[in-house]
């Protein structure tokens, strides 16, 4: 399936960004070398993308992207039909343009919001320990090998977002299913531990 066919077929549980980020880190311009255009293009797009499913993004990243579109379009000069081609790098610029008009909102949320509604970016992830399930039984914590979990026995245990860096062995730790992963929406959960209110 070709990039713009993913793009125009992305399916719910699959972020734009992410699918963009595996489509140009595999892309066959980074090997070829003879276009400075397609190779420094599709290396700035990576870097780009990257740092946007990472928290990194900046305000400027889509103009960013559809200026050096613009320029690998215009100026790539590679053989068209080899490795690297240059029919190759108008199919990758073309599907982030559409990526860029068609899911923009996603992108913005990504930047502006620091989520990921598809819930795929690792670094937008959140663990939460949902009061209403939460046994104070310790076993998360035993789990957390970071110390990112605050609370004792027979206390509503509370996930230190700063200290987590959202591995999952509490998750599994847990029998009551106490444990939660959020993207974008977070369950309420209280900022320290309290007593619990289940025996």
């Amino acid at each position: 399936m070709s990039t713009i066919e993913r793009v125009k077929n992305l399916k719910e549980n699959e972020c734009i960004v992410d699918v963009l980020l595996r489509e140009v880190s595999s892309h066959v311009c980074k090997d070829c070398g003879k276009c400075v255009f397609g190779y420094e293009g599709i290396t700035q797009l990576e870097m780009i993308l990257k740092d946007i499913t990472e928290k990194k993004g900046k305000q400027t990243d889509i103009a960013l992207m559809q200026e050096l579109c613009g320029m690998m379009k215009e100026q790539a000069l590679c053989s068209p039909g080899g490795p690297g081609s240059h029919q190759e790098a108008m199919e990758m610029t073309d599907a982030i343009l559409m990526a860029l008009d068609t899911y923009r909102s996603d992108f913005e949320e990504h930047i502006g919001k620091k989520g990921c509604r598809a819930g795929v970016c690792k670094k937008f992830m959140t663990y939460h320990i949902l009061p209403e399930k939460c046994t104070g039984c310790n076993e998360c914590v035993d789990s957390c090998e970071d110390d990112a979990i605050l609370g004792r026995k027979r206390f509503i245990h509370v996930i230190d977002q700063d200290e987590c860096i959202q591995c999952g062995a509490c998750v599994e730790a847990c029998d009551e299913d106490a444990i939660v992963r959020a993207g974008a929406v977070k369950p309420r959960c209280p900022k320290k531990p309290i007593p619990c209110k289940r025996r």
